[in-house]
């Protein structure tokens, strides 16, 4: 079985396919595979999605993937995982695939704190799921994101799933899932202070937000299957935070897989391969 390496581990090398703004606005021809890079779903520039297309789709069966890079929401690029497509495209050829961009928290004004990047990533899908006639896609659609992206998309999954488009299923990889609680449990003093200037002091009023930006809080027994991946060294996300979302996830009889690695790190490196194979698993369930 080919792995995805290239995706689940973070990805420095670009191999970035491009394409003219005229190809951006032209219709799609779905007997081609196409590749369509930085498209715009609002007015900045970080607003803004690449999506890969496979031969002979329609709007019915073709399933796709979003995801959503990490980098503490304040850094990162979809551009780091464009190497990635290659092996995305030969383990589900059928599917499409489409890595987001979202405005970033900048920690020097402080400028875009939460929740413009909860507001993008559910921008971005709406577009894209409201274009799916433009692309012959389906509504049919995963979610997938590492760290801060596993936080924003597992956020989509359980608030939004009910109201907007609602996700076949949601992969959470060493993803926060209660701001809060995870507050509390970081010993890193510069990271508390980061989420501290992003959603504000939760010790004081700002704890309504440490609450609404908690995909834990929306959690019920409408919330899609999920994968949940996390190692017990991880020191940027406390694996408490992976525990806390299985339990809720059991409480509420929510179908998912949860994968604790004792000894592993933020990066999960050192289990790769198990890593890979359980994505591929999970992926071919629901990219059909």
């Amino acid at each position: 079985m080919r792995t995805l390496q290239a995706c689940t581990c973070l990805i420095t090398i670009c191999l970035l396919l491009s394409c003219s703004k005229a190809d951006v606005d032209r219709p799609t021809d779905p007997s081609r595979q196409e590749s369509l890079t930085d498209v715009s779903y609002g007015p900045g520039p970080r607003q803004k999605f690449n999506i890969y297309l496979p031969a002979n789709r329609n709007d019915t069966a073709t399933t796709v993937l979003f995801f959503i890079h990490g980098g503490g929401w304040s850094a990162g690029n979809k551009n780091d995982y464009v190497s990635a497509i290659p092996t995305l495209r030969q383990l589900f050829p059928g599917s499409a695939f489409v890595l987001v961009n979202y405005r970033l928290f900048n920690t020097v004004n402080h400028s875009n704190p939460f929740p413009a990047q909860e507001e993008d990533v559910k921008a971005c899908i709406e577009t894209v799921m409201q274009n799916n006639a433009k692309y012959h896609i389906s509504r049919k659609f995963v979610l997938w994101g590492q760290s801060a992206g596993a936080h924003l998309a597992a956020l989509y999954a359980y608030k939004y799933g009910s109201s907007s488009f609602k996700p076949l299923a949601v992969i959470d990889q060493v993803g926060p899932t209660d701001m809060k609680s995870m507050y509390g449990q970081l010993a890193n003093a510069e990271l508390k202070a980061l989420m501290k200037a992003l959603i504000g002091d939760p010790e004081t009023g700002d704890s309504v937000l440490y609450k609404s930006s908690s995909p834990l809080q929306y959690v019920s027994a409408a919330s899609p299957p999920t994968l949940i991946l996390h190692g017990t060294a991880d020191d940027i996300v406390p694996y408490q935070q992976a525990q806390q979302l299985h339990e809720r996830l059991q409480q509420h009889g929510v179908q998912h897989v949860y994968k604790l690695y004792p000894g592993e790190g933020h990066t999960l490196g050192g289990v790769a391969a198990d890593v890979n194979s359980r994505v591929t698993a999970f992926l071919q369930t629901y990219l059909h």
